[in-house]
């Protein structure tokens, strides 16, 4: 889950830790390939907030999702 003060956006985001719990029931796997400097960004980002950097894709995820236009 992403807690996101809109007025402030993406820079204020907080994370909440990876719960094992809310994904029991998820076995979809995927390879996501990205650029290394993109690599490098998420990694970096995810060890200042001390968060796993699948925690930091599927929050990203989800506020792009949560804040798309074509609702």
């Amino acid at each position: 889950m992403v807690i996101i003060n809109k007025a402030k956006g993406m820079r204020n985001m907080k994370f909440e830790k990876f719960k094992p719990e809310n994904y029991k029931n998820a076995d979809v796997r995927f390879t996501l390939r990205l650029p290394e400097n993109l690599h490098q960004e998420i990694s970096t980002y995810s060890n200042k907030h001390n968060i796993s950097m699948n925690t930091l894709i599927i929050n990203c995820i989800e506020y792009a999702f949560s804040n798309r236009e074509d609702k």
